[in-house]
Parts: structure tokens; C-alpha cells; sequence
């Protein structure tokens, strides 16, 4: 089965916001590029995708090798579907969510060998939130990235739509970065990679100003 990545971004400037005690606003989307750059990278890598696309009206997202579709502002939900139903032709959509540092192929690729032959896959966040979805037939509901406990809202939409549902944890699907405490966590144990160069030295100079 084919499928096609959506990985929505937010404007630069309204980004990272609870980061701003650690990250300049220049660092703030310096590291989002970054971030971007390797979960397009991990997209492409997978088994089983066929397609890449970034959504989002943000000017910088171009120029990465996969297409752009602009989402004109809408909130991230309503954005993902409209894209869905824009873009995909495959049997399986996927929304990857671009702040999830350790994320690999092999996560993308679990993903979709989670995903039922009718129903959802969910990549639970560390906060019970939702970093990546893996959804077949495509535009068979709408998300709810942002909610509270999304990952069992997403569970338990699907199967109010008379579809399967199955969660999945994996620690490169887990962790995203929105507070200093997450980039703690994650420079721990996080391989060389251009987001860790980013931010070591910015981490390390907050550790001291502190």
C-alpha cells in the first residue's frame, strides 16, 4: 500500500514560542528549518511513502525538494484535511508532525505497519498528545492535534466512525521539543544530527546564564 506524508509547519515567527526563554527568535527558526529538513528526510526514506509534501503558508518552507501546499492560514486540523483532500491520491495519508528530533525511517515505516486495513495508527507523544497519524482511507475524519490526550481522542473518533485503531509508542515518535526540559531530554541522547549542533551550544549557554 502507498502513501503519501503531509508535514504541517507553522509560521517561523509564531513558533517555539515556549522556547523563547532559551532560543532567540532567529534561533527559533533556525531550529524549526532544522527540524523540518529531518522529518522531510525520514519521510522520504520510508518504505511504503510514495509522496512528500510540507503544508504551510510559511514563505522558508520551499526549497527542500518536496512540494509546498499552502495552507492559507487555516488551523492545523482544518489545514491537514484540506491538503488530504488536495493532494492525496494514495491509499494511506500520513501527518508527521515536524518537531520530532529522533524521528527515523523506521519510525514512519512501524507507522505504517500499524496502520489497519481500514482504521488509524497513532504515534503517541510523551504527554499523551499525538506526533504522527497514519490514516486509511484518507480524509475518513478530522484530527485533533492540540487536544488534550489526542492520541486516545484520535483512538476513540476513529472508532465512533466505525473504523480500527492502534496506538503506537516509539521514542522517535514520542519526544518533540516545546519546552527547555524537552531539549534536555532529548540532547541526552540524541545522535550527531544537525539539530543537535544547533542546539548544544545554545543549551549549554542558557545553563550558564541561568
Amino acid at each position: 500500500m502507498a502513501a503519501h506524508v503531509l508535514v504541517p509547519l507553522k509560521r517561523l515567527d509564531t513558533a517555539k514560542t515556549r522556547l523563547s526563554g532559551l532560543l532567540t527568535p532567529d534561533e527559533r527558526a533556525e531550529l524549526m528549518q532544522a527540524l523540518l529538513d529531518n522529518a522531510v528526510a525520514a519521510a522520504q526514506a520510508a518504505h511504503g511513502v510514495d509522496a512528500v509534501s510540507i503544508v504551510s503558508s510559511e514563505p522558508l518552507a520551499a526549497g527542500r525538494g518536496v512540494p509546498v501546499w499552502d495552507d492559507r492560514g487555516l488551523r492545523w486540523n482544518e489545514a491537514l484535511l484540506e491538503a488530504t483532500r488536495a493532494l492525496v491520491t494514495e491509499d494511506t495519508v500520513v501527518f508527521l508532525s515536524a518537531d520530532i528530533p529522533l524521528v527515523t525511517a523506521a519510525d514512519v515505516e512501524a507507522l505504517l505497519g500499524a496502520t489497519p486495513a481500514r482504521g488509524i495508527a497513532v504515534g503517541r507523544a510523551l504527554d499523551a498528545g499525538t506526533n504522527a497519524v497514519a490514516l486509511r482511507p484518507p480524509g475518513a475524519f478530522t484530527t485533533c492535534f492540540g487536544q488534550m490526550g489526542s492520541a486516545a481522542l484520535h483512538a476513540q473518533i476513529a472508532r465512533e466512525a466505525g473504523l480500527e485503531a492502534t496506538i503506537i509508542d516509539r521514542p522517535g515518535l514520542a519526544l518533540d521539543l516545546d519546552s527547555p526540559d524537552d531539549v534536555e531530554r532529548y540532547l541526552r541522547d540524541a545522535p550527531s544530527s544537525p539539530v543537535r549542533a544547533l542546539l548544544q551550544p545554545i543549551f549549554e549557554r542558557g545553563k550558564v546564564n541561568a
